[in-house]
């Protein structure tokens, strides 16, 4: 009896490690993707939104963009190597917008790429920072980074350079 409920257990975990492996997989852009500066910036001149947050999913960049003074929102699912909206629909935020007086979302995620620490795969306003999951080829990084000077406040994870970097 110990045995059959150790095998259907062990079957149990292999299954959800199954399930949750191409999703893990997923949860990052394709190679040849544009950088996320770069479809961030786009939004930011063309519809002039201010970029609320980005989350990679589902094969897409998902933007949080309202207009700027807090009027109307969307949510953007943006193409990663094209740069196109695949769709927009209304969206209620209860966010705080970032300073008006701090860098854009795009400028913050340029000055993280530029830290070469890997792949940009969140980046979201969070009163008072901006917060950013970066993964490289192997581990990750949660950094937390000032949204006048985009300098980062804090790192967590093995994917952090080293202190004084």
């Amino acid at each position: 009896m110990k045995l059959q409920r150790s095998i259907h257990c062990m079957f149990g975990l292999t299954l959800a490690f199954a399930l949750i492996a191409p999703a893990t997989a997923s949860s990052r852009p394709p190679a040849g993707s544009k950088p996320l500066s770069e479809l961030l910036q786009g939004i930011e001149q063309r519809a002039g939104e201010v970029i609320f947050s980005a989350e990679f999913g589902s094969g897409s960049w998902e933007i949080l963009a309202c207009e700027a003074g807090r009027g109307h929102c969307r949510q953007i699912d943006v193409d990663p190597q094209t740069g196109a909206e695949l769709r927009s629909s209304p969206e209620d935020t209860s966010d705080t917008p970032p300073p008006s007086n701090g860098k854009t979302a795009s400028q913050i995620a340029r000055s993280i790429e530029d830290r070469k620490l890997g792949v940009i795969t969140e980046l979201e306003y969070d009163d008072p920072q901006w917060e950013a999951q970066v993964r490289p080829d192997r581990g990750r990084a949660k950094l937390y980074v000032d949204p006048i000077s985009a300098d980062v406040r804090r790192c967590i994870g093995r994917a952090c350079p080293p202190r004084g970097k």
